[in-house]
């Protein structure tokens, strides 16, 4: 019989809208016994049934929810929640051959599982105990809904030390081939799998690189923070007059040049390497000026406490952009930080335009991928902002 957990009426509310997480402070009683990572029922005061998750009290998050049915958590069930996550990928226009995300963990109602597909390679992130415990079982399924060449594990989020697990990275099928080649839109580009950012590559902007055509066309374009060069490569398609593109990290740098010249885009793209702080301040100092800059930084936050210091870093970056924009031209701009609201980034945005001296008018207002689906009753599965912006005079 399943371990029962009855929790606080606040947090029956909060379940009951679609939240996916109950906190170490919400416990009121436990009805039997149980291991972390162990499957248990949700209950309110008076024992009627409200979900069913696992449960780790390592971490202040100690259960997760994944289904609000009373119904059996084991490989079945997860075979039929990966289908359905695919089924809706392949549904919006991705194809079983191309580059999407799988399985978007809450996102997908699957807490702790991340899988990419980066054509017949399968990139595996697990980030709790309770599905570490189902690592093989997730092994099986992918391999028999894909038949990839290599499933590759990139299980080291810092996140996993919350849960106490350890940081794992390496090869669980197939190839040990962590270096592929992947096309987008007509693009190409060399991912590293294995030592690459997140999963190897940002497939959360697969869809907004495709919107930024009018906004970069005949145009001098800056692309900050470029990493393996995706919105350099995209403006270039778009018939970008010229395209700058700044990354700092020396590894990743030799991968933007690379996937340059794999798209023969050499004549239109440099490359430079620096600091994006220090690249936006000497450029400013020298009178460089571009039509459209885009910033596409990582994450200034990494919790609550950092609040103050993100605003000051996202503030900082964009009044930097907004001083080499030309008159009329358009910052493209992002915030993966999911402590910074999309309110909260949209007023940086106006401190910055206001410490710069210039309106802007809001272009566009986009976020994640389709295929990084937002659960509307968990606002943590919202993160990425992508705001296109012009500056008026």
């Amino acid at each position: 019989m399943a371990t029962i957990i009855t929790v606080s009426k606040k947090c029956i509310e909060r379940l009951l809208s679609g939240h996916l997480w109950v906190f170490n402070n919400e416990l009121k009683t436990i009805a039997g016994s149980y291991a972390n990572g162990d499957i248990v029922s949700v209950a309110d005061n008076r024992g009627r049934f409200i979900a069913r998750g696992y449960i780790n009290n390592n971490s202040k998050i100690i259960i997760r929810l994944l289904s609000f049915k009373d119904e059996p958590i084991d490989k079945p069930f997860l075979k039929k929640r990966i289908e359905r996550a695919a089924q809706y990928r392949l549904s919006l226009g991705w194809r079983m051959n191309g580059s999407f995300r799988v399985v978007f963990s809450e996102g997908d109602l699957l807490p702790g599982l991340v899988v990419d597909k980066y054509g017949d390679i399968l990139s595996l992130q697990i980030l709790t105990l309770g599905m570490e415990k189902w690592k093989e079982d997730i092994v099986d399924i992918l391999k028999e809904m894909f038949q990839p060449k290599t499933i590759i594990d990139r299980s080291d989020a810092e996140t996993r030390k919350k849960e106490g697990l350890p940081l794992r990275k390496g090869f669980l099928w197939g190839d040990e081939t962590g270096i592929c080649a992947v096309t987008l839109d007509g693009l190409k580009f060399e991912i590293d799998l294995l030592e690459g950012h997140k999963t190897g590559f940002y497939l959360d902007q697969q869809e907004n690189r495709k919107i930024i055509g009018p906004y970069v066309k005949g145009r001098r374009v800056l692309d900050c923070f470029a990493y393996t060069g995706a919105f350099a490569l995209y403006a270039a398609r778009y018939e970008a007059k010229e395209v700058i593109a700044v990354e700092d990290s020396g590894k990743v740098f030799e991968t933007l040049k690379k996937n340059i010249s794999l798209n023969g885009f050499e004549n239109i793209i440099t490359a430079e390497k620096g600091d994006a702080f220090d690249w936006l301040r000497e450029s400013y100092k020298k009178g460089e000026r571009f039509d459209c800059v885009i910033l596409d930084p990582p994450s200034f936050i990494k919790g609550k406490e950092a609040m103050a210091g993100a605003w000051r870093g996202y503030k900082d970056i964009n009044l930097l952009a907004l001083k080499l924009l030309s008159d009329n031209g358009c910052l493209i701009t992002s915030s993966c930080s999911q402590n910074i609201s999309l309110t909260a980034f949209l007023n940086i945005l106006n401190d910055a335009a206001r410490d710069a001296g210039t309106p802007l008018q809001l272009v566009e207002n986009r976020f994640q991928s389709r295929d990084h689906p937002i659960l509307l009753g968990m606002p943590e599965t919202y993160y990425l902002k992508f705001v296109v912006v012009r500056k008026v005079v």
